[in-house]
């Protein structure tokens, strides 16, 4: 809010780009030095002057243009330093609402998130816990600033794993087990017909296993698929249904919804099309036994990438390329946000790089939030084999842990509305890019950086809110004439009066980590001040009550962001 009135003026004296001033500002070490601070060492060679005589010069041009927003500013050697007006900060803050950093500029510009993508017939593990919350959570974001988010949750619907699943469920159905718990029997029978097939490639691999009589079985069930055949397109729509039913279970726990589902299937046809249509152009070289590839030096990219089989069969990049088309056409997207694991960098660098070197204009507004692993332990997930991590089991057992954490404690609250928090903060306070040591204890903490804590910081405030006989939420007329604010006071204004900036900075750098750090940083600078500054009873109380109670505000539109939910008591 204020650095952004600092940026015209500075722009003005010192001639430097926006950005370029914007990266300079800084934040002095203590209060005394300012609020903050724009160094002038830089400008020295261009002035032919010293830093302290610059620093002095702009000193007194810059009082006479100060904005109301600014007290003073004084040169500390060679810096400028700048001291906000605290009262007229002050105002603004205790007038705040559930609207505060909410912008529109987006200006309705649609952007595509794709993000979770399990596949049919197999349950949502530990593997897509991240994914799917780092999606929900930028959602969220583009919403709060003004843009048209478009959920999209990209199903394997198509491979292998099809026709493996078709053959096991054939064979093998219980279908009381599967109305009961289908997770589990898909899982079931996804897992005994690998220990048939007796392969032991992983299944990122899965597509190039070795044939024998299992693969081959499925691989005919696929064939049968795609010609249409009525009885195996009957069972493929069952397990379909069936994992649909798994699917939005988990979702619904998380609080996580979509716009649009779609099957990778769908877009095999385009998808073809235009990697025969590179292949006329010369952009993609067919090799001897058929297969179609694309290997641009230009790019980088360290190997050829086969984007047609040489029995004419799609690859995963063949569904991509459709999709990324057809999205385009029906969307006319501003940006499209693909979130999946690290594993996935080469093969996003080779979409893009192909769909660019088409010409296709949407190639340049295309983007991978690539992340890490989320770690229980050493436990190591294996779909093949059923060792696998269910999301379901994780949040079930978060949901459990939180009551047993609320009982002990002798507290109150929603197990589940503490356990899912614990879980969605673990997972958004890293940058994606990191992997994460999971423990429950840290998750689940009430005094540590954990969700607990801010949802037990936010009740905190609820609680004083409460107990104030005279607290009048609509009215922000107070007189702060006279007011001496203390120094855990104007750190709390402050903080909360960075909250804007914070949103648009995790926008920008597609870090919802950044809004999550910032929750916790303001959490801990309220209890700083709830610990110093007594509220009920003191001639402070109209003031600081409406500072609470702004506090709530933001840290409540923050935790939204992150897809945490917030409670009065606990």
């Amino acid at each position: 809010m204020y650095k952004e009135k600092l940026i015209p003026l500075l722009v003005k004296i010192t001639r430097f780009k926006e950005n370029q001033i914007s990266d300079l500002i800084e934040i002095p070490p203590s209060m005394e030095l300012g609020d903050y601070s724009f160094p002038c060492f830089i400008l020295s060679k261009r002035e032919k002057k010293s830093p302290i005589e610059i620093a002095k010069s702009f000193a007194i041009k810059l009082k006479k243009i100060l904005p109301k927003e600014f007290e003073d500013v004084v040169n500390k050697g060679p810096y400028l330093n700048f001291f906000i007006n605290k009262k007229v900060l002050a105002k603004y803050i205790i007038k705040i609402n559930s609207n505060f950093g909410k912008t529109n500029l987006g200006k309705k510009k649609t952007i595509l998130i794709d993000y979770s993508a399990p596949n049919i017939g197999k349950p949502l593990h530990i593997g897509h816990i991240r994914g799917t919350i780092i999606g929900d959570s930028l959602m969220r974001i583009y919403d709060f600033l003004g843009y048209n988010p478009v959920g999209l949750n990209y199903l394997g619907d198509v491979g292998l794993h099809i026709g493996k699943l078709i053959v096991a469920y054939e064979l093998w159905l219980n279908k009381d087990a599967l109305k009961k718990d289908p997770v589990n029997e898909l899982l079931r029978l996804y897992v005994k017909f690998c220990s048939k097939e007796k392969s032991k490639v992983q299944m990122e691999t899965e597509e190039e296993l070795v044939d024998n009589e299992w693969t081959n079985k499925a691989k005919e069930k696929i064939k049968l698929f795609e010609l249409g055949d009525k009885k195996t397109i009957k069972v493929w729509k069952s397990i379909y249904k069936s994992s649909m039913k798994g699917f939005n279970k988990v979702y619904d726990t998380l609080k996580v919804s979509f716009h649009d589902y779609t099957g990778q299937g769908q877009y095999e046809t385009k998808g073809k099309e235009i990697v025969i249509e590179a292949l006329k152009k010369g952009i993609a070289k067919q090799v001897d036994d058929g297969g179609i590839y694309f290997h641009p030096l230009k790019d980088n990219l360290e190997k050829k990438k086969f984007i047609l089989r040489n029995n004419k069969t799609a690859s995963y990049i063949t569904y991509d390329i459709g999709a990324a088309y057809e999205r385009n056409k029906k969307y006319n997207f501003k940006k499209i946000i693909y979130i999946t694991d690290l594993r996935q960098m080469e093969h996003f660098q080779s979409l893009f790089s192909f769909l660019k070197n088409m010409d296709y204009d949407f190639a340049k507004c295309m983007t991978h939030i690539p992340h890490g692993t989320l770690r229980f332990g050493n436990e190591i997930m294996a779909t093949r084999e059923g060792k696998v991590i269910l999301l379901e089991d994780v949040l079930n057992k978060a949901i459990e842990k939180a009551k047993s954490e609320i009982k002990k404690r002798k507290t109150k609250g929603d197990p589940e509305i503490v356990g899912v928090g614990a879980i969605k903060y673990i997972v958004l306070n890293s940058s994606p890019q990191r992997d994460i040591n999971f423990t429950w204890n840290q998750a689940l903490s009430f005094e540590g950086n954990s969700g607990p804590y801010l949802q037990y910081s936010f009740a905190r405030a609820t609680s004083i809110i409460k107990k104030a006989k005279n607290f009048n939420k609509g009215d922000t007329k107070i007189n702060l004439k006279n007011y001496k604010f203390t120094t855990e006071e104007l750190t709390l204004i402050k903080k909360i009066s960075d909250f804007p900036q914070i949103i648009i900075k995790a926008e920008s750098d597609l870090n919802p980590a950044i809004i999550a750090n910032y929750s916790f940083q303001l959490a801990q600078i309220f209890n700083e001040f709830y610990h110093a500054c007594p509220v009920l009873k003191t001639n402070e109380e109209a003031f600081r009550l409406r500072l609470i109670d702004s506090f709530r505000t933001t840290l409540s539109n923050s935790l939204h962001l992150l897809g945490i939910e917030v409670m009065d008591e606990m």
